[in-house]
């Protein structure tokens, strides 16, 4: 996205480290004051929801900031916190753009962030720029359920034109990768690889991948402001098949499926299940974040159920150390989750068959 305005000859810089509460990728620039003068430097972080799950705020004295001409001659090209507090150019079209750092190829735990502004300076005036900084790749992390971990026991690798990472079981880092096309490969029991799928990344997406293996196939001052406000978003796939379920219910590996668990009401068992919602009511459940009610959530057989008569109610007693580990209120991570919980199955919890008096759980 970008903006064309009428600017000075003479650029004159401030900075602002800001977090920016924003509700998704698209975004309105937030113009600064139009004043002449020196901008005082000031900063501000917004109290935000999804921000506190955001790395921590990048060091932006350290983004690289490029100014070039409409020939596309360089102006002035390096870091942020050593450019020159005052810059004489001529007038005309310029494009600045700054970046918390190059990124080409796959990284664990590397978000970057930047923007590009269009200007047209006219001798004699001046203007203000303000750039919003968003993240610019996709972070991706994979969850590995037990059926699929059976039939691609060895890594898996997402790979891009640029290179590629590596996921093993139990990895809980976030990589990350240009926006994009990227494709995923299995590793089987005999170290071939195999592949599974592929997928598009989108700019400033924080990805949690669940794969699972069932019955389906599968003077001028520029300010600064950083968005890590990202938008999260929690998908599933499916690959190879699974013979059926045949728990007994009396361990977590042995775990009942929520549809097993429906013929063994007023037993005290474990069911497994994908956690797919919470905020339920006797006529509804919430699939999407943010959760607002600690005290219960809901389990499936698919992590990506939205069908209501498919869950399995679960009650979450307060204070219960079961409670405080997986409620998706303190824990949206746990959404899409493969989950073993022991508890006392009911008939009708909140609509649902449903499990009550939980007393242990584990995560897959």
């Amino acid at each position: 996205m970008r903006k064309r305005f009428i600017a000075t000859a003479i650029l004159y810089f401030a900075f602002l480290a800001a977090v920016v509460a924003l509700a998704g990728c698209n975004s309105i620039r937030e113009w600064t004051s139009r004043e002449p003068a020196t901008i005082n430097t000031s900063f501000s972080v917004a109290n935000t929801l999804l921000a506190t799950r955001s790395k921590s705020r990048p060091d932006t004295n350290s983004f690289i900031l490029n100014i070039r001409n409409s020939g596309g001659d360089v102006i002035y090209n390096g870091l942020y916190g050593l450019k020159p507090a005052e810059m004489t150019i001529p007038a005309g079209a310029y494009t600045l753009s700054v970046i918390s750092e190059e990124f080409d190829a796959p990284a664990w735990e590397t978000p970057v962030y930047g923007d590009s502004v269009d200007i047209v300076v006219a001798s004699g005036e001046t203007a203000n720029v303000s750039f919003v900084c968003k993240m610019l790749n996709t972070g991706v992390r994979i969850r590995m359920s037990e059926r699929y971990l059976s039939k691609y026991p060895g890594s898996l690798v997402v790979e891009q034109d640029g290179g590629a990472l590596s996921y093993t079981y139990g990895e809980q880092r976030f990589g990350y990768f240009c926006a994009g096309n990227a494709t995923f490969k299995g590793t089987d029991s005999k170290g071939a690889q195999e592949v599974l799928f592929s997928k598009n990344f989108n700019a400033g997406d924080m990805l949690t991948l669940s794969l699972d293996a069932t019955s389906v196939d599968s003077r001028q001052s520029v300010s600064i402001s950083v968005d890590t406000t990202r938008n999260w978003c929690y998908e599933a796939v499916v690959v190879g098949r699974y013979a059926g379920d045949n728990g007994d219910g009396k361990t977590a590996a042995t775990a009942f499926s929520p549809s097993a668990a429906q013929n063994h009401v007023g037993e005290t068992a474990w069911v497994w299940g994908y956690i797919v919602g919470g905020d339920l009511s006797s006529s509804a459940i919430s699939f999407e974040p943010p959760f607002t009610k600690a005290t219960n959530l809901a389990i499936a057989e698919s992590p990506v159920c939205t069908t209501r008569s498919e869950c399995l109610s679960v009650e979450l007693a307060s204070g219960s150390e079961i409670r405080n580990g997986i409620n998706l209120t303190d824990h949206p991570e746990m959404l899409g989750r493969k989950v073993a919980i022991q508890g006392t199955i009911t008939a009708s919890y909140l609509g649902l068959v449903g499990l009550k008096s939980v007393k242990d759980y584990s995560v897959d």
